[in-house]
């Protein structure tokens, strides 16, 4: 199971519950294996040609397929359906805030100094298969990649060792993300790599601040987990009255807002029984 909430150390003193044990020293080294496939097959296949081979082979899949794995990627989406979470273990939810916190910085900075064309920016949006609007700028990395694999790294490393085994498709989860990005013709699969690579690095630092947190600010009392209660509101917010990434994914974000709702139902009774005790 998921880490439940717990009573607070009256000490003071950081509880290592089972769900924030250690982080094994590998973990800092993940970001390394998409790098080092990238520079891989960086002389064995022009980044053109990889590109246009990929999302050739995407293209067969129907749009809203790729569609729905994008919306992994996309920040307001992501959390909103990931948002229950909240409720069952907060420090886990609490280590895919500050993973998106860390790689948002991150993704933001190099962005800015990179200023790198997107596939559209370079070639022939005619010449390959495009879903939405053309973008053409601040490619590397790619921010939809690198948010998947945040919060997928931080909730794996926030889950009880014994247990993270069964929580490995996360990360099946977060590479259909970026493939997704490919298909629909937004990113190069340098982007791709480099954004696995960040949004794995930024993961496990995610997952080592929020082990870090004392238990009584995860409560469901606490000024801390009421701000995460907001934030999820905010995300429900932006699903009602914004369209994300595409005119297609219109249909899919009723389901965000209804997990939205849904946690908030909860996490207000869990909050009104805390109170009552």
């Amino acid at each position: 199971m998921l880490q439940p909430v717990r009573t607070p150390d009256p000490s003071g003193a950081v509880p290592l519950t089972p769900a924030s044990a250690a982080i094994p020293v590998w973990a800092w080294a993940l970001w390394m294996l998409p790098i080092g496939v990238w520079l891989a097959l960086l002389p064995m296949i022009p980044t053109i040609d990889l590109f246009r081979l990929l999302n050739h082979m995407t293209s067969r899949a129907p749009d809203e397929v790729w569609v729905i794995f994008n919306f992994l990627g996309n920040g307001w989406s992501l959390f909103a359906i990931v948002s229950p979470v909240l409720v069952f273990a907060p420090r886990v939810m609490l280590s895919g805030l500050c993973a998106g916190a860390v790689a948002g910085i991150l993704s933001r900075s190099l962005k800015m100094i990179l200023e790198m064309p997107r596939p559209a920016g370079v070639l022939d949006p005619a010449s390959f298969h495009i879903i939405g609007k053309p973008l053409t700028s601040m490619a590397m990395p790619s921010g939809h990649t690198l948010t998947a694999f945040a919060i997928a790294t931080a909730f794996f490393f926030s889950i009880a060792p014994g247990r993270r085994a069964k929580f490995a498709w996360l990360f099946v989860l977060a590479a259909l993300a970026g493939i997704a990005r490919i298909g629909v013709g937004a990113h190069w699969p340098s982007d791709v790599m480099v954004g696995s690579a960040i949004g794995l690095f930024s993961g496990v630092a995610g997952a080592s601040i929020a082990r870090r947190a004392p238990a009584q600010w995860l409560l469901p009392t606490s000024w801390l987990l009421w701000v995460l209660a907001a934030g999820a509101l905010l995300c429900g917010y932006i699903l009602a009255t914004s369209e994300i990434d595409f005119p297609l994914a219109r249909a899919f974000q009723p389901v965000g807002i209804a997990v939205v709702a849904i946690t908030l139902i909860l996490f207000a009774r869990q909050a009104l029984r805390a109170r009552q005790r």
